[in-house]
């Protein structure tokens, strides 16, 4: 698969990790019909994605970038480097370590988990979230709701085969459902981490290598194996918190833990 790498392990979990359905209070809004936030950011950029499993890392910039773009109005220059620098703090990665056949056995990708940790404490190049929830991927209304309020979610996939990019400029849109094919099956080695820049009726757009993709709600109900909401504080203008998300008790429950 030239020029699309993935990078996603497969799912850690801690019970420490609080649920978005938690902190809903009775005066939690209905989902608006649609939203789109990733228009405000100008490139998104592959952010080493191209070379190595770095997409946990390449969709935290994503997210910052998007944050970034529609708070503060400022296109967020976020380098690969940057990018590169994190994913071998928490990994292990070793760029030098190629091998004659040109593999990188420190090249082993991330488990999210270990990535939002990192994003909450350190954060690349300093830009750090306050608190994130796992969201429920099966009930739309709660993935509708925490994207429109935090503005993006951290998304893990399992892809299928049919999916996969070709090549260069060969993205085919993530529409496609189990059908009883091997093609379509959800493939646990196809883990990969994307963001949701927004959704409409008929589905959600991800943002990753550098670009968009359509993806339909059917597809992300197969798919979707992991999904997270951040508390960015660049996100929440004047540090207002968003109608309906206990955010009072949420910041209150992880100082009373430690990640």
């Amino acid at each position: 698969m030239p020029h699309y790498k993935l990078g996603k392990l497969p799912k850690k979990t801690d019970p420490r990790t609080f649920a978005f359905g938690r902190y809903l209070t009775p005066a939690a809004p209905a989902p608006p019909a649609e939203v789109d936030y990733g228009k405000a950011v100008t490139s998104w950029g592959m952010l080493g994605n191209d070379t190595v499993g770095d997409c946990a890392w390449a969709g935290q910039a994503h997210a910052d970038m998007l944050w970034a773009a529609n708070a503060q109005q400022q296109q967020l220059a976020v380098t690969t480097a940057q990018v590169l620098h994190a994913y071998e703090v928490v990994t292990g990665y070793n760029p030098h370590d190629v091998q004659p056949d040109g593999s990188n056995p420190t090249d082993r990708g991330t488990a999210l988990l270990d990535a939002l940790k990192y994003w909450r404490k350190t954060g690349i190049d300093r830009q750090k979230i306050t608190a994130f929830v796992e969201v429920d991927p099966t009930n739309t209304d709660h993935v509708k709701l925490a994207l429109s309020l935090f503005g993006t979610l951290y998304v893990g996939v399992q892809l299928p085969n049919s999916v996969l990019p070709k090549g260069p400029d060969d993205l085919p849109p993530w529409t496609v459902a189990p059908d009883g094919s091997a093609a379509n099956q959800p493939n646990p080695e196809n883990g990969h981490c994307v963001i949701y820049d927004g959704y409409t009726g008929a589905g959600l757009t991800a943002v990753t290598w550098g670009t968009t993709v359509p993806v339909s709600w059917d597809f992300h109900a197969a798919y979707c194996d992991e999904l997270y909401a951040m508390l960015s504080p660049h996100w929440f203008r004047n540090g207002v918190d968003p109608a309906g998300v206990d955010i009072a008790t949420l910041t209150s429950d992880l100082q009373k833990v430690a990640h």
